[in-house]
């Protein structure tokens, strides 16, 4: 059965407008650890939600009460622990390494791969722009992070209210550029460039567009073939949550 953190961020990646259902939801993926300690007065107090917007958030998700909502919050970052530390146990980054298609050898790009896992580490976020497929498959990756306590969200236009700040690491998710040139221009009004900026893609005359000035340039090899980026995209997230883990979280 899913976990209830994944369902919430398949819903949010897939939002459209800024509701209570997108603000609530929002809200649990910020404060995913704290909301644990919460009683249903404190959730609704600290969401800025009404009672009736919090009721409706969680009958959309099939529970009943916050109670229900709580208890299975609580059992599903337990089981999500467990299986990080049961899948990462022993894992080698070597066959990962071997399937990726990039313009780098194994040693440089561990070495950015490690540094990017640096950047996350001390960052108060993570923020993932990408069309719906590849912030689709990225949601394994986000719902490892925020069990290891760290936001990770995705970027949405129709938040008027959202800013990029120096306590961000960005992740431009980008096969041919067409979601940096639909939203970079709006992005850096955002003070987008006050983050630190991953880019990942195939095109890299992208790399200065409208003075985005990436921090990292992952150019995954290829002539702007979906399917096959796609497919490295997912490697290269997988291959960030297994180092983030090995170097921050393993038991010595």
């Amino acid at each position: 059965m899913e976990i209830l953190i994944s369902r919430i961020l398949k819903y949010l990646n897939g939002c459209l407008n800024d509701d209570h259902m997108y603000r609530i939801g929002s809200f649990v993926v910020k404060h995913y650890n704290e909301i644990c300690q919460y009683d249903l007065e404190q959730f609704i107090k600290s969401s800025k939600c009404s009672q009736e917007e919090v009721q409706d958030f969680f009958y959309h998700l099939g529970f009943h009460s916050y109670e229900e909502f709580h208890q299975q919050l609580i059992i599903d970052k337990q089981i999500r622990l467990d299986q990080i530390n049961a899948r990462m146990l022993h894992t080698s980054v070597d066959k990962f390494l071997s399937h990726l298609n990039i313009k780098f050898s194994k040693e440089e790009f561990l070495h950015t791969i490690d540094q990017i896992c640096d950047l996350i580490f001390h960052a108060k976020r993570v923020v993932i722009v990408g069309a719906l497929y590849p912030s689709s498959i990225a949601v394994d990756f986000q719902t490892d992070l925020i069990t290891l306590g760290k936001e990770v969200i995705e970027y949405h236009h129709f938040d008027k209210r959202f800013e990029f700040s120096d306590d961000d690491v960005v992740i431009f998710i980008t096969a041919t550029g067409r979601t940096m040139e639909q939203n970079a221009k709006k992005m850096v009004n955002q003070h987008l460039c006050d983050a630190y900026v991953v880019l990942m893609t195939q095109n890299m005359k992208y790399v200065q567009f409208e003075n985005v000035c990436p921090d990292y340039v992952v150019h995954v090899l290829g002539t702007f073939d979906g399917l096959e980026f796609s497919y490295q995209t997912m490697m290269i997230l997988d291959l960030l949550r297994i180092r983030y883990y090995q170097k921050f979280y393993e038991e010595e």
